[in-house]
């Protein structure tokens, strides 16, 4: 565990060229009255994503938002979820925590796909490929779940994957 302000925490992991999951609480605070939780993924040092839930497990704040109120928060306490070395972090292998459940965006945010190679697609499955071509900016994971007829947890999930993956990336509608 570390007890570091955020962008302390971030020029270590960032020197040290870390990958991974990492975890901390957030007491209940003026900033964030009920508490919760961050959750900060990196790759070789750099940031592939950043969010804050509530105490609940509800997404407040992701992406750059999310890094804008982490150094208003003081010291946090940091712990390692899971590493990962950057040959494993591809999306054959995506950086999933067991504990961590994938979490499904609310109304304001829509997944937008990236620009792949044709040959990153050929190893994905037909539903990844489909999901992959509805997150086009235009519609929110429930909606990609109904046109395709599945839960909403398995696209979330697939969602997750590609996130992590940095296939798709958020927008806010």
């Amino acid at each position: 565990m570390y007890s570091l302000e955020y962008k302390m925490m971030l020029q270590v992991l960032r020197q040290l060229g870390s990958s991974g999951e990492f975890h901390a609480d957030i007491p209940p605070q003026v900033a964030l009255r009920e508490g919760g939780y961050v959750v900060l993924r990196l790759q070789s040092g750099n940031v592939i994503s950043c969010f804050i839930f509530n105490k609940n497990g509800k997404k407040l704040y992701h992406g750059a938002e999310a890094q804008r109120l982490l150094p208003k928060l003081g010291i946090l306490d940091w712990q390692v979820a899971s590493t990962t070395s950057l040959k494993s972090a591809s999306l054959s292998a995506p950086l999933v925590v067991s504990e961590v459940r994938p979490v499904l965006r609310d109304e304001d945010f829509i997944p937008q796909r990236r620009m792949v190679s044709p040959a990153q697609m050929q190893s994905w499955s037909t539903l990844e490929r489909s999901v992959y071509s509805l997150a086009d900016g235009t519609r929110t994971i429930e909606q990609i779940a109904k046109l395709l007829s599945r839960p909403k947890e398995t696209i979330g999930q697939i969602i997750h994957n590609f996130e992590v993956s940095r296939v798709i990336e958020w927008h806010r509608r």
